[in-house]
């Protein structure tokens, strides 16, 4: 319940500071202007990252009760913090910065010293002092390459909320509290900071909000292979899970020495700018660069399983891929071949395609009204407390949701899909409205598995004929689309792999509300007046669910 508590308050706070934390952004200058290497073409906020920290800091600070045995974790990030809110104010000579740096990875260097017994690389036992240095430079390594990865639109949120993910399942079968807590906060906050920060970002981390990602990325992946290498940091763990930004900022790195350049100069030579060279758009990079990120979490968790030498020899091989993904995309003409299908679709004839289009939607009404109503229940294993804590979460969410509208004239599309998981997760914890012999229940499960399927299948012929009747380049996926896409591959990753079961309900709720959430996008798309009826329509399910569950239990 705690857990629960700290991931929706961290995430309806973020959701609801952010847009003033923009307003002030904008009114004292802090913007990033367009312009060089940067793809933005208007004028942006940086430093919004600054409000992930401080949602850490401020429920470790409600849950932790013997604060003193985390304040070098809290001095080592301030400094940080620091550090980046005057580079994103003013700048900061890349040599200070450097020094900073070095002296908040030597205190947590000093952190994590208490907590293994020696460190090892590939099965190489480290000796001292050499395994200090490695240390040192996995650090400051890695809270580079997290503010070298901020290039797109997403990209560093979204690649840490997938690793954030698979820690907390990790730190949830060790049942480490600490982590645990650090966790879910960071989730709620980086989660709710996506709404903003996905392509079109309104919002960028900044300097603050990446060195701040990568410190915890560094720190809760250290401790992870910690606690699962019997007291020892087994550092080619950290290196196979943080491997697209730490192989990114090797190359760069050797690139810019090789050329005698000042190796944080920047140029660019980093793999989300090359990738986007020959991808059509910013939101199918980003969607590459996390299914890059995706395979190198399953080797992690591979060689966590004892599967050492297997996942290593993978990682070396989907290394030298990432490295060498230029000349390959060019090799096979991605952008060309995209362009072209683009082109070709565009000579088949669209009478009556909207009409098809239209009819398969309301076939498709009908089927998602069928599940609602063999999704819905009475009787839940959820205790009272638990649903009227739920119940005003979602009620505040709505709340601000509403306060928004009002600011930017929009509810952020992510509510709908949230909506949508939390009616299914309740549903999976509950049970079925409908009852009867064990004969029964297998017929009626088999029947909604097939209404599923039928609805999927219909909403993919929706999305190929939509292409064709709006004649258009935009993609239907946003980033933050493609961003869910990648998470709910990665919940099965890991419940295939670590047999976790409530993980399991995790996916399979997903999956289904991933697909309501379709639905939901493609009616809009042929009727954006409907948009505000339908978004608060997806409110009103999960609490009508809650409130006829409170007055079961009651």
């Amino acid at each position: 319940m705690t857990y629960l508590l700290v991931f929706f308050t961290s995430l309806i706070t973020t959701i609801f500071l952010t847009p003033f934390l923009i307003e002030f952004l904008r009114r004292t200058k802090i913007v990033d202007v367009p312009g060089g290497r940067k793809i933005h073409s208007g004028v942006v906020p940086r430093m919004g990252g600054l409000i992930i920290f401080l949602m850490v800091l401020i429920m470790l600070n409600a849950f932790v009760e013997d604060f003193e045995s985390i304040k070098l974790i809290l001095i080592s990030a301030t400094l940080l913090v620091f550090s980046g809110i005057i580079d994103d104010v003013m700048g900061l000579d890349n040599f200070l910065k450097f020094i900073i740096q070095n002296i908040s990875a030597v205190i947590l260097v000093y952190y994590l010293e208490q907590h293994y017994t020696f460190i090892s690389l590939f099965g190489i036992h480290l000796t001292q002092p050499f395994d200090y240095l490695i240390l040192l430079v996995f650090i400051i390594g890695t809270i580079n390459s997290i503010n070298f990865l901020d290039g797109l639109d997403g990209l560093a949120s979204g690649f840490s909320l997938l690793i954030f993910s698979v820690l907390l399942v990790l730190a949830i079968k060790k049942d480490d509290v600490l982590q645990i807590l650090i966790l879910v906060s960071l989730l709620g906050s980086t989660l709710g900071f996506l709404r903003f920060n996905a392509f079109p970002a309104s919002v960028f981390l900044g300097d603050t909000g990446s060195l701040v990602l990568g410190f915890f990325l560094i720190l809760l992946s250290s401790l992870t292979s910690i606690n699962y290498h019997e007291k020892s940091l087994d550092l080619t763990f950290v290196l196979i899970l943080l491997a697209v930004p730490l192989i990114d900022i090797v190359k760069v790195f050797l690139i810019r020495v090789l050329n005698r350049r000042d190796p944080f100069s920047g140029d660019n030579a980093h793999q989300h700018y090359v990738i986007k060279k020959s991808i059509v758009s910013h939101e199918a990079t980003v969607f590459i660069i996390e299914i890059f990120s995706l395979v190198f979490i399953f080797l992690a968790l591979l060689y966590l399983g004892d599967y050492r030498l297997e996942s290593t020899v993978l990682f070396f091989l989907f290394s030298a891929v990432l490295i060498g993904i230029h000349p390959i995309l060019q090799k096979f003409n991605i952008a060309d071949f995209f362009n072209t299908q683009i082109l070709n679709m565009r000579v088949f004839p669209i009478k009556n395609l909207l009409k098809v289009i239209k009819v398969l939607l309301f076939l498709s009404g009908f089927l998602m009204f069928f599940i609602l109503v063999f999704s819905f229940s009475v009787k839940t294993t959820l205790k009272t407390k638990e649903i009227i804590f739920l119940l005003i979460m979602i009620l505040s969410l709505l709340v601000i949701a509403l306060f928004q509208l009002r600011k930017i004239s929009t509810i952020g599309e992510i509510n709908v899909f949230l909506n949508f998981s939390i009616y299914f997760i309740i549903s999976k914890l509950s049970f079925p409205i409908v009852f009867g012999n064990k004969i029964t229940m297998q017929v009626i499960d088999s029947v909604n598995d097939i209404t599923f399927y039928a609805l999927s299948a219909a909403i993919a012929i929706i999305i190929l004929l939509r292409w064709k009747v709006l004649m258009t380049k935009k993609l239907f996926f946003t980033g933050i689309d493609l961003t869910m896409i990648v998470f709910m591959l990665l919940t099965f990753i890991v419940n295939n792999i670590l047999q976790f079961d409530l993980n399991y309900f995790l996916s399979i709720s997903l999956l289904e509300a991933f697909i309501f959430y379709l639905w939901y996008k493609l009616v809009v798309d042929i009727n954006k007046s409907i948009a505000f009826t339908l978004t608060i329509g997806s409110f009103i399910l999960p609490i009508i669910f809650l409130f006829t569950l409170l007055l079961g239990s009651a």
